[in-house]
């Protein structure tokens, strides 16, 4: 699904706020959107359930006791158990070269069959969610894989392969490069959007959240999570990497097609990205984590009405 990204960057516009910035080490983060993001999804969800659908957040709520959705315990779960569950994938790897597969295809690590691309555990986590004759633990550990899956579908490059592990350089960017015994560490575009943008803002959970569900943007919901992988697939090739056959007036702020399948290499210097990337993209990442927030809302009710 193409979106008209020029309206949304001016929708958006007003809404991006000077934040102090916070310089951390080059190492990797793990989770998509960062811990934060994640939590402001579910504040999204939260509030979407408490304004339409009340009858679902209670069942919500007991299980929960009392936490929310937008507790990044809650929210960052699996991230946290990552280590307790190698067979859960946060992505669908769908190529952004050549025609997209079947759904039946496997999209994740196809020599490891028995790993599950996130489309097909939220599928899994949503059958025992919805089985209220399972112990109340099941569904909320459910519940947590659930909220957190749906967050990572909406990273663009959780839904695509490659999955973006170019090294780029942001002059002042969140994520700094490091020299490690003389050698010196760029964080990845992956790096960048799993992190930098979300805490390039310098919002709480809740202000985040608060932003998200306030703001005048709209994304269209429904449709399926391999749908969702597909959208970010689509903007990850449409915006995030560059195309030497159909050149934009974006290309700076795109990175080579590289890595992973594709058969090429990445580059071997750090490629290097405007100095404001970080908040250039936010709106694309507001979009998505509101789209997800309100999808998420959308499955539970489907999942927990009669």
């Amino acid at each position: 699904m193409e979106y008209a990204m020029a309206s949304l960057f001016k929708q958006l516009c007003a809404m991006i706020f000077a934040s102090p910035l916070l310089i951390v080490s080059a190492q990797q983060p793990a989770a998509a959107w960062t811990r934060t993001g994640h939590a402001a999804i579910g504040f999204v969800t939260e509030a979407k359930l408490k304004t339409d659908n009340w009858v679902v957040w209670k069942k919500l709520a007991a299980l929960l006791g009392a936490a929310n959705l937008y507790d990044e315990d809650i929210a960052g779960w699996a991230d946290d158990m990552r280590a307790n569950y190698p067979d859960v994938a946060h992505s669908v790897r769908i190529p952004v070269l050549g025609a997209i597969p079947a759904a039946s295809d496997p999209a994740c690590f196809p020599s490891q069959p028995n790993v599950m691309c996130a489309d097909k555990a939220i599928a899994y986590y949503s059958a025992i969610l919805k089985n209220e004759a399972n112990a109340p633990a099941q569904r909320l550990e459910a519940l947590k894989f659930i909220l957190h899956l749906v967050g990572d579908l909406h990273q663009p490059l959780h839904g695509a392969e490659p999955g973006g592990y170019n090294e780029v350089l942001i002059a002042g960017g969140v994520l700094a490069p490091t020299n490690q015994n003389g050698t010196w560490v760029y964080p990845t575009i992956h790096g960048v959007w799993d992190y930098s943008i979300v805490k390039r803002h310098g919002k709480t959970a809740i202000g985040l959240g608060q932003e998200l569900w306030t703001n005048t943007v709209n994304p269209p919901v429904g449709f399926t999570p391999r749908d969702w992988a597909v959208e970010s697939r689509n903007l990850a090739k449409q915006h995030l990497f560059l195309d030497p056959a159909n050149p934009s007036a974006n290309d700076a702020n795109k990175v080579t097609i590289c890595g992973g399948r594709t058969g090429t290499a990445c580059p071997s210097n750090p490629e290097t990205l405007p100095a404001d990337y970080e908040t250039r993209q936010y709106a694309l990442a507001v979009y998505r984590m509101k789209q997800a927030g309100l999808r998420l809302a959308e499955l539970l009710v489907n999942l927990l009405t009669p």
